[in-house]
């Protein structure tokens, strides 16, 4: 099958490619790594009039700015991987990045577009929902920030506009005494999408009680989403495997997943109860917890 074949513009700043995507909006398609693009254009899924490629405009890297931590837009999944920075602040976003496919996908696939493409199973998204991150969206001329449990409207879409980007996303340095997690769930080792994923990011007061508490789920809704009734449920209390259980049993009437060729329905409500309890266990182990 022979795919189509648009035109291409690679940008060399930000102003240009905003300038482009102000003009032309019907049509376009934003390439970066190309990991999900490529193959769906190949497939014929998609036939885009014009690829406007972001790959020159320097919107990659991680640093702290304004005591909060920036990932570029255009940061590869083996930059998370190599970033000592996040490996500190935000453990549960490594380990999500080494649980997407494999070497070479890691390589070129960017964080921009694994939020972008506003799959229910993003490996990325739930462990940045978990650490409170914000997307910072652009257009000619303005620009605005829009927290990540917002982004996703649905399974595919998001926020942006035609004519937006997303340029970066800011998530908080850790406080003290706290840390977070990822686990997955996948047919296979690697190379899988998700059946289920949780993270959980857990702090403890000087009492040894759970002062804070998020945790966020893939694959069981029609976008990645916080459970926010299990996190009320922890507030206050000493961590416990009991509590887990109990939080992990809670999150089964915040999901709504379907049945698909990867697992049924009833399935994941049993498996996201399962994930959020480990999840939960291995933060407090953490920091100490036995």
């Amino acid at each position: 099958m022979v795919m189509n074949k648009p035109n291409y513009v690679a940008p060399k700043n930000l102003d240009e490619a905003l300038a482009i995507l102000g003009k032309q909006t019907a049509g376009v398609k934003i390439i970066a790594g190309g990991t999900d693009l490529i193959p769906r254009l190949r497939a014929r899924m998609v036939a885009p009039s014009l690829l406007v490629d972001l790959r020159l405009l320097g919107l990659d890297g991680i640093e702290i700015l304004g005591g909060r931590i920036r990932i570029g837009a255009c940061t590869t999944h083996t930059g998370i991987l190599e970033s000592d920075l996040l490996a500190e602040h935000c453990p549960a976003i490594v380990k999500a990045a080494r649980d997407v496919a494999g070497p070479p996908v890691r390589n070129r696939g960017t964080v921009g577009g694994n939020l972008v493409n506003a799959s229910p199973a993003a490996d990325l998204a739930t462990p940045l929902l978990v650490h409170d991150a914000v997307a910072v969206v652009v257009k000619a001329g303005a620009e605005r920030e829009v927290p990540l449990a917002e982004f996703f409207t649905g399974p595919g879409v998001t926020v942006l506009a035609p004519n937006e980007l997303l340029k970066e996303i800011y998530v908080p340095t850790l406080a003290d005494n706290t840390t977070s997690t990822f686990i997955k769930l996948g047919k296979r080792k690697a190379m899988a999408i998700a059946v289920v994923s949780a993270a959980a990011r857990l702090t403890l007061d000087d009492g040894g009680k759970i002062s804070h508490a998020r945790i966020a789920l893939g694959s069981v809704a029609p976008t990645p989403m916080r459970a926010v009734e299990a996190e009320t449920l922890l507030q206050g209390k000493t961590p416990s495997v009991d509590l887990f259980a109990e939080a992990g049993h809670l999150t089964r009437s915040e999901v709504s997943p379907i049945s698909d060729l990867r697992a049924s329905g009833g399935y994941r409500k049993k498996m996201v109860a399962v994930l959020t309890r480990r999840a939960l266990a291995a933060a407090w182990q953490q920091l100490g917890g036995e």
